[in-house]
């Protein structure tokens, strides 16, 4: 079933919503969009599956620019609202849309399980890239914005970008990419301000992914009061992809946890 809600600033957020039992909503990452956790949803047995559109991805609308997280967790909350208390799962950037959330308002959050947040990528050094990406859009150079994207925000090591699929020469992903790279720009490194989420977290991760996530990772780990981890070593940042069955079954075994231990 599709749902269309309206985020505070009026944004129009688009989910889609399928099984039955308690929520789970999804959040997806960069460039990502309404089927990016769908092989893994599909894998849970006895859920509500929430999976939304953050803004600025497609069917959702854009939001005003810049884009910044106090607007994303609006966003998150504003789904919250209307499928009631659930257990989040975020991926990459969705996953720091999520700590956002939790942070500013656990009320309607049962629980949090997090795939590699990029914590330690955000902050005010993206200030120039974020120049440099604006002057290849406006020129109509979406491919090379993308790769400068992947190279400059994300720090995709040259190794993995070659061995990739190739990068669209897409306007809507671009300008998608450009919202996520405003909001990590007006973003900060400091991983003690998550010491306030007291909801039980699952913190999953790719035993083979690049610096400076597992420091992230790390660090997250030892702010949060009710965090347990899961890493399975020969996997990297996009396990959400290759490996759905690994991340479903640690879910599955995570929220079954969280909603027996409630009864």
């Amino acid at each position: 079933m599709g749902i269309s809600l309206a985020a505070p600033d009026g944004t129009e957020l688009v989910a889609e919503v399928t099984g039955t039992g308690p929520p789970v909503v999804f959040v997806h990452g960069s460039n990502g969009g309404l089927d990016s956790w769908t092989d893994i949803g599909d894998r849970l047995a006895g859920y509500r599956i929430v999976r939304y559109a953050r803004r600025n991805h497609q069917p959702s609308g854009v939001g005003p620019a810049p884009n910044g997280f106090a607007a994303e967790a609006g966003d998150l909350q504003t789904v919250l609202t209307a499928v009631g208390r659930a257990h989040v799962v975020g991926g990459s950037y969705g996953a720091t849309v999520a700590l956002h959330a939790a942070r500013a308002d656990a009320e309607r959050i049962a629980s949090l399980a997090l795939f590699e947040p990029p914590l330690l990528l955000s902050g005010p050094h993206l200030a120039p890239v974020i120049e440099q990406y604006q002057r290849l859009f406006t020129t109509v150079r979406y491919a090379d914005a993308l790769e400068l994207f992947l190279r400059e925000v994300a720090r995709m090591p040259a190794e993995v970008l070659a061995d990739g699929p190739p990068i669209p020469d897409d306007p809507v992903a671009a300008m998608a990419a450009l919202a996520d790279l405003e909001a990590m720009a007006g973003d900060d490194t400091d991983t003690g301000r998550w010491a306030s989420i007291g909801v039980p977290v699952l913190l999953m991760q790719g035993g083979r992914s690049w610096a400076p996530l597992p420091e992230g990772m790390d660090l997250l780990a030892a702010a949060l009061p009710r965090a347990e981890r899961v890493s399975w070593p020969d996997q990297s940042h996009f396990a959400t992809v290759t490996a759905p069955d690994l991340v479903a079954a640690a879910l599955q075994t995570f929220l079954d946890s969280r909603v027996s231990g409630s009864t």
